[in-house]
This record gives C-alpha cells, sequence and structure tokens, in this order.
C-alpha cells in the first residue's frame, strides 16, 4: 500500500512556511574563485533559481578581502556588481556575510556595507560562524585558541571561547542598526547546551542549527535535544536545519535522493517523535552546506532522472517530493 504524507502536516506545513517563507538557502564555498569569473557567477545564481534558493550566504570572504578589500569603495565594486545582479536579474531576496570575529566584521562586512550607497549592493545579513563547540579549536594550540582567545589575553576553554562567540553576536547587532535598510543577524550553531542557547537567542535573528548526519532518516534524531530547548525561548528567532552535502555526510545520499525527500523525511519525523515541537518552535525553513558539494550531488541526481526538477516559486518545498 503507497503511503501518503497526512493531509493535516501539509495543512500545518503550508501555514508555517507561508508565514514565514519557505525557500532554502545556501552556503557558497570557494566564492574567491568564483567572483570576477562572469560565468561561475552566472552557474552559482542559475543553481540557486533552479533548486528553490532565494538566499545565499558567502563563504571565504576573508580571502576576498585581501585582493579586493572590502572597506575601499574604490576596491570593491566588483562585489557589488555580484550582489547587485544576485538579487535583480536573479531574484535572490538576500545576501549574506559571513565571518568569525566581530572584529572582521567591523573592518570588512560591516564597512562594506557603510561605503555603498546603493543598499540593494549590501549585505542584508550578518553571519556568524565560529565554533565555539569544538574542543580541538578551543585547547592551546587550537585554531580559535592561538588566534583569538590567547590574542585577547584569555584563557582557552569552552566558557571564554563562548563568551567570545556571544560578545561578536552583541557587536554584530549594533552593527546592523547602523545600515539604512534592514540587516539581520544569524549564526550557525552545533552543540550547545540550553543556557547557552538562551543567551545567543537574545542577539540572533535566525539560528541555523545544523543536523549533520548521512542519512536524514536519522536527522530529527541527531537534533531533538537541541530542538527542545529552543521551545522555551522567550524571543524566539527563526530557526533553519542545515544539512550538509559534503562527502562524509549527505553527498552520497543527495546523489540518488532529492533535496525535497531529505527535507520532507525530517519533518515527517519530527511530527512523529515530537509532534508539539513544530507549533513551539519557530522553524522557517532549511538550509544547505556547501554551494560546490550540493552542485555536484544534483548533477548526478539529475543525470540519472532524467534533468533538473524546476522549483515553483509558490510551492511548499516541504509538501511533496
Amino acid at each position: 500500500m503507497k503511503w501518503k504524507f497526512p493531509k493535516f502536516l501539509i495543512i500545518t506545513l503550508f501555514v508555517i512556511f507561508k508565514t514565514y517563507g519557505s525557500h532554502r538557502i545556501l552556503y557558497v564555498d570557494q566564492f574567491y574563485d568564483i567572483l570576477g569569473n562572469e560565468q561561475k557567477e552566472n552557474d552559482l545564481l542559475e543553481f540557486t533559481v533552479q533548486n528553490g534558493f532565494d538566499k545565499i550566504i558567502l563563504y571565504d570572504l576573508h580571502k576576498i578581502n585581501k585582493v579586493y578589500p572590502l572597506a575601499d569603495e574604490r576596491k570593491n565594486s566588483i562585489l557589488a556588481r555580484f550582489i547587485f545582479k544576485a538579487k535583480i536579474n536573479y531574484g535572490l531576496k538576500g545576501v549574506g556575510g559571513s565571518g568569525e570575529s566581530a572584529e572582521f566584521f567591523i573592518n570588512a562586512i560591516h564597512a562594506y556595507n557603510m561605503s555603498r550607497i546603493n543598499p540593494i549592493e549590501r549585505f542584508d545579513t550578518y553571519n556568524l560562524e565560529y565554533e565555539y563547540w569544538k574542543k580541538d579549536a578551543n585547547k592551546n594550540g587550537g585554531y580559535y585558541c592561538e588566534n583569538y582567545l590567547k590574542k585577547n589575553g584569555e584563557a582557552c576553554n569552552r566558557k571564554t571561547t563562548f563568551n567570545f562567540f556571544v560578545n561578536s553576536l552583541k557587536t554584530m547587532k549594533a552593527l546592523a542598526k547602523e545600515n539604512s535598510h534592514k540587516v539581520t543577524v544569524e549564526a550557525y550553531v552545533g552543540k550547545y547546551y540550553k543556557h547557552e542557547i538562551e543567551k545567543i537567542s537574545r542577539y540572533v535573528d535566525r539560528l541555523l542549527v545544523h543536523v549533520y548526519v548521512t542519512d536524514p532518516r536519522n536527522g530529527f534524531n541527531s537534533a531533538n535535544k537541541r530542538l527542545e530547548y529552543l521551545s522555551d525561548i522567550k524571543n524566539m528567532p527563526k530557526i533553519s536545519i542545515i544539512y550538509s552535502s559534503e562527502t562524509m555526510f549527505m553527498g552520497g545520499w543527495l546523489k540518488f535522493n532529492s533535496i525535497k525527500k531529505g527535507e520532507r523525511i525530517f519533518i515527517d519525523s519530527m511530527q512523529k517523535t515530537n509532534k508539539d515541537l513544530l507549533r513551539k518552535i519557530n522553524f522557517t525553513n532549511f538550509t544547505y552546506y556547501n554551494y560546490n558539494k550540493l552542485a555536484k550531488s544534483i548533477k548526478y541526481y539529475n543525470s540519472i532522472n532524467g534533468g533538473f526538477e524546476k522549483f515553483k516559486k509558490n510551492e511548499n518545498i516541504l509538501a511533496a517530493n
């Protein structure tokens, strides 16, 4: 007997995702190899249109900044042209800039925004990428310990690295308010504690919660407890679930299954396991890390399924496969 997606769940999801927007978010890696190459830029933006992404987050801006200083309006026009094209020619609703410290936002990402008169050329989101929960990165000799904590005279442990993370968000929130157009603040989070996420949520408009699994059937189980922590938060931010298309995670699965199917499986698992959670948290959409790996998986999937399945603009991405 063929299993059918429950009608009541479709209605529930439609209301939730119609309210907040159900399109996907895409992390763009290796952007330094894309920017300025018209064909690669267009390939990226065509990919977003074809696969239901209406927002992108740009990685590798520290590398871009070395070649095209983001604070210098005389040299950052190459990025301004790309962002303008993404929004005007391809209809993206937002372009985010990712960084790992308040200093980089002050000196590069926010400085770039302040240098551009036209708001269409600016970033719409400040996205913090700092994995404070990773033990190896925060101990002596670790990346965060050596590059941030010790330089600020701090000990290297979870408490100090978490404080660094939160202080960066505070600064980013203040910077966002200096823009003449709306700029939101986002944070990527992984293995957090309840007291940590309560504090983080005060300073963000959206949380990107990683669900790094090889099969989406295991996705909700890996996220259930962490999402439960969010259900009691007073100032509830929007919540997006991150799937990784890296080879060690869902890259292989996505070669043989559609991204819609992976999303449907997560929502179905949530409904079966913890049906009250969907109404308790402000779950808005899915985010994918990263562009280059995902593009390869989808290219293979399309090759064995007769071409790409175009995403319909007003379609509820979670209600169908």
